[in-house]
């Protein structure tokens, strides 16, 4: 929002001139500090792992970063990654109203909303190798490869190793030093 005072023919009289700017429909404004923190990590998260040659068309072909439903970012994520590669390569920040509209991503975050459907991507990409991230309570349980949570006022993650593996990515020793390992339920055939 800015205010401009616009003088008027009376030099005693001016008024505040408000100009309201429509919001972007997929940004919600941030819970700062905690976004830009969040945001901070999606970055680093790029920087900790490692996709195959495979996943990009050309190696001019930007690192697609995605967000899908509505973006708690705010613009802490455009802020976050501004001027920055991956391995040489441009960011393009994605955003994307629902899951089912996601076409493209090298690491995804699904937003709170769409956690639901997050088997939607989970299908979708099944054989690619993309680096899914959420804040969803259960969400490396059902798949996912990274769930990000606030404990004790600061921002955590966990990894499933198991869900990385299958998304043919490679993470970093010094990644999963700092995260809490879980992995794929045991099923009954596993043990």
């Amino acid at each position: 929002m800015r205010c401009r005072a616009i003088p008027l023919r009376t030099p005693a009289l001016a008024f505040c001139f408000v100009i309201i700017l429509p919001a972007d429909p997929l940004r919600q404004q941030p819970a700062a500090p905690e976004y830009r923190i969040k945001a901070a990590f999606l970055y680093n998260f790029t920087l900790y792992a490692e996709w195959p040659a495979s996943a990009f068309e050309s190696p001019e072909a930007p690192f697609i970063l995605a967000i899908a439903g509505t973006d708690p970012f705010g613009n802490e994520l455009d802020a976050a990654v501004r001027g920055k590669t991956v391995r040489g390569r441009v960011i393009d920040i994605r955003r994307y109203p629902t899951a089912a509209d996601v076409k493209e991503g090298h690491l995804i975050f699904v937003t709170n909303e769409e956690v639901k459907s997050f088997d939607q991507i989970l299908r979708r990409f099944r054989d690619s190798p993309v680096l899914t991230v959420a804040e969803s309570e259960g969400f490396t349980k059902s798949g996912g490869v990274i769930r990000l949570f606030v404990d004790q006022n600061k921002v955590h993650f966990e990894v499933n190793t198991d869900a990385a593996a299958r998304a043919k990515l490679k993470l970093s020793s010094k990644l999963l030093s700092l995260a809490k390992v879980v992995r794929d339920a045991a099923t009954p055939k596993d043990r």
